[in-house]
């Protein structure tokens, strides 16, 4: 839980929490708004990897850029899609997939398939979930200052009852 709140904290450190715009443009995320489903899937993560032609600045003129013929390189595109009806805030929604982005192993929930099926598939799949939400509360909560109740926590933070039972829960308060 340690490495949970500090990667929160350096989070914080770097970026408005709020303002999910700025930290998707600075962290190169497409972000996608979408009116999907009520009360249905929040939002996902998806990493796709494409090839882009290899470019060289020009020697002769400097900032222009020239194409390589014959070279690739390989881009990873990350997008997080948010589905506006869902219910849940934006932000909350954003730092959940940012996790799963940046910070879950073996791509889970990045539009990787697994090659093989194993029976721990399912473990490591909710395990997963379950840290990205710590990640969601920690960023977004960064502390129960001022807040005795669950309904404190939602209102002083804006986030879901589900994200400020969990963020009581990893700063050890009594929910």
């Amino acid at each position: 839980m340690e490495s949970v709140l500090s990667l929160a904290d350096d989070i914080r450190s770097l970026y408005d929490p709020r303002d999910i715009d700025a930290v998707a443009l600075s962290s190169d995320i497409l972000l996608v708004r979408t009116d999907g489903p009520e009360g249905k899937d929040a939002g996902f993560a998806h990493i796709e990897y494409v090839r882009r032609p290899a470019t060289i600045e020009s020697l002769a003129r400097p900032g222009e850029w020239l194409r390589v013929w014959g070279a690739r390189k390989k881009i990873a595109v990350r997008s997080i899609a948010i589905n506006r009806n869902a219910g849940i805030p934006e932000a909350e929604i954003f730092w959940h997939e940012y996790y799963h982005l940046f910070f879950s192993p073996r791509g889970i929930q990045h539009g990787e398939h697994f090659v093989h099926h194993y029976s721990t598939e399912g473990a490591l799949h909710f395990r997963e979930e379950r840290r990205a939400d710590e990640f969601a509360a920690a960023v977004l909560v960064p502390s129960l200052a001022g807040c005795e109740t669950i309904a404190d926590i939602m209102e002083q933070h804006n986030v879901s009852e589900r994200l400020a039972k969990v963020a009581a829960r990893i700063y050890g308060a009594e929910s």
